[in-house]
């Protein structure tokens, strides 16, 4: 056993540790004046977890092989390493000083192999290193969006988001991850201490990525719109807490609103409700002609009017959605009469100009421009006199993508690259985004699941 710890200690950044002498006489390494994880790096260099190279620098900006994170996490999680292994590798033979502990790695599911090769020089990727810090500090999987660039559809998805949620990592201030990027060895240092010791985790955890919906659920809770009332319900005791009810807004003059109706999308970013509504509704028409944009929090309360800036004397605003610290949103390019035009019409295609504003409402942004079908998504049974919300169902939101459809067929756009690309030439006339691809039903009626 202690010729495989010295193995251990000799490897765990791939060059000899310094002597005791050496740390008492010199405990802060020469190269990292003004780097960030300097605390991290010391913290675990204090417990014995790390160590400088021989001319005393740390060299924080190299990159980090998945054999040395796996010495790495055995010296921190104080596994012992296995005497006897059988496995057998590909790319590490059994007289390799790095077979014990890769063979220990792999045996706890916290470092796997692929198809037999464990590629122990190879450098770790941020999203690598995210799965081998969830697997061994046990974190559970998260599957609330958190990053710009790291979709559903990423391997790594759920182990990101869930070092996110448990403050481990931050990612970047533009809202990415970055999970192709190598990982240096003092990010995995601060990653490692983070998962370590709770004092040294990030402030909080934040989102990039709204969610919207009819009904959202997150954290045990559903949010939703019924009879009028915003509301949330535990799904394990089925409590339902109001957060808003259209006693909560004056009453105007002139003209009808409707706040809340049943139906109606809910977008969730953070600890913020944001809730698109009818906001001036014609009392002869019955026809809403301009929407709004309202805000309150997960504990209700306090409602925030979100000015969205004036484009054009009748343009509407729908199909919003929240990324990235900014509000999106369609208008039409010609804007339309609602009286012939605010029902099922699968042929006709609508030019829309996709903004942007900050999330004060400022700051406006034309992102895009496109055609979607002039189809609204209606609420079901008649509520009131007005049985639609203000979206197309042409138009859907996923993470950080726009699927629409039009008469040439179905199409997404990528809110990260802003490119655009068709994925069937299908004439839709309904979608809705599942786990398992986009769902589209054409106009024959005949159902079609598309590959994201």
């Amino acid at each position: 056993m202690k010729k495989f710890m010295v193995f251990i200690i000799a490897f765990v950044l791939i060059v000899p540790m310094t002597s005791s002498v050496e740390a008492q006489s010199n405990p802060v390494f020469s190269d990292l004046k003004g780097n960030s994880a300097t605390e991290a790096i010391l913290y675990l260099h204090d417990k014995h977890i790390i160590s400088g190279y021989p001319d005393g620098t740390f060299r924080p900006s190299e990159p980090i092989t998945r054999a040395q994170a796996a010495a790495m996490l055995l010296k921190a999680l104080d596994i012992e390493v296995i005497e006897n292994p059988t496995v057998q590798f590909k790319d590490v033979t059994k007289k390799s000083n790095y077979y014990s502990i890769l063979a220990t790695i792999n045996e706890k599911g916290i470092i796997r192999g692929d198809n037999g090769y464990m590629r122990p020089g190879e450098p770790t990727s941020r999203a690598q290193m995210a799965a081998i810090l969830r697997r061994a500090f046990n974190m559970p999987l998260e599957s609330q969006p958190t990053f710009t660039d790291v979709p559903p559809v990423h391997w790594a998805y759920a182990d990101i988001n869930s070092i996110a949620e448990n403050r481990v990592a931050s990612g970047y201030p533009d809202g990415s991850f970055k999970p192709s990027d190598v990982v240096t060895r003092a990010h995995f240092s601060a990653f490692l201490a983070r998962a370590m010791e709770d004092s040294m985790k990030v402030k909080a955890s934040k989102s990039y990525v709204g969610e919207t919906g009819s009904e959202i659920v997150r954290d045990g809770w559903k949010y939703t719109i019924e009879d009028d009332r915003l509301i949330k319900i535990n799904q394990k005791t089925n409590e339902e807490v109001v957060l808003l009810t259209r006693i909560d807004f004056e009453r105007v003059e002139g003209y009808f609103e409707k706040r809340l109706g049943r139906g109606f999308p809910v977008i969730l970013y953070n600890d913020d409700l944001y809730i698109p509504y009818h906001k001036v509704i014609g009392m002869m028409s019955e026809i809403p002609s301009s929407f709004g944009l309202m805000k309150t929090t997960i504990d209700g309360g306090k409602v925030e009017e979100i000015n969205l800036p004036f484009i054009s004397y009748n343009a509407k605003e729908r199909n919003m959605y929240v990324w990235n610290d900014r509000i999106y949103y369609t208008v039409e390019k010609e804007p339309r009469d609602f009286e012939s035009y605010y029902k099922d019409i699968p042929n006709v295609d609508d030019s829309l100009l996709l903004y942007s504003i900050n999330l004060s409402g400022g700051d406006l942004k034309l992102e895009s421009k496109f055609n979607a079908r002039f189809i609204f998504e209606d609420i079901g049974p008649k509520v009131g006199t007005f049985p639609y919300t203000q979206k197309h169902k042409s138009v859907e939101y996923e993470h950080s993508t726009i699927y629409y459809f039009n008469k040439k067929g179905v199409f997404k756009y990528s809110l990260l690259d802003k490119k655009t690309a068709q994925l069937s030439s299908i004439q839709a006339k309904d979608m809705m985004v599942t786990d398992k691809g986009l769902e589209i039903i054409d106009v024959r009626d005949k159902k079609h699941v598309l590959k994201k």
